[in-house]
């Protein structure tokens, strides 16, 4: 693919008028895309624009989950095609932030009594850390790219 690529920190909304397509991506916390503010902050920037997000995250794709995803993240009013690919999770080669946020997060799925099967999902994977990501699962986002 021939594209600009930049970082979000490094990235300066004002640029976006030269942009047909904006493609974003973030690995999901707690529930919540990390950065989908941005979208959200600037979506009058972003609205006349063919806007896809992209999530990674420790969910198997389970269409009814990815669906909670998306609905959780994304207004309905935003016109945003999106996509999930699941990626792993591994606690030792956390960030000292990303740890302290799944300490925390760990804390409280422990205390609760009725796990969801992810919840439960989530708890093991701190203790046997795992990677599902596969660069084929990325094929869908490319199509659909393509046919654009």
């Amino acid at each position: 693919m021939n594209c600009d690529i930049a970082s979000l920190d490094k990235f300066d909304i004002l640029d976006i008028g030269s942009y047909d397509l904006v493609i974003f991506g973030g690995g999901i916390y707690a529930g919540k895309i990390n950065g989908i503010n941005f979208i959200k902050m600037n979506w009058p920037l972003l609205e006349r624009k063919k806007i896809i997000v992209f999530a990674t995250g420790v969910t198997a794709p389970i269409p009814g989950e990815i669906e909670i995803i998306k609905k959780d993240n994304i207004p309905p009013n935003m016109d945003i095609e999106f996509f999930y690919f699941q990626s792993g999770l591994n606690y030792a080669k956390m960030s000292i932030a990303k740890k302290l946020f799944v300490k925390v997060f760990k804390s409280f799925l422990k205390a609760k009594k009725d796990k969801t099967d992810i919840e439960q999902g989530f708890l093991d994977a701190i203790e046997n850390p795992y990677d599902y990501s596969n660069i084929s699962q990325v094929e869908p986002l490319i199509s659909y790219i393509n046919g654009i």
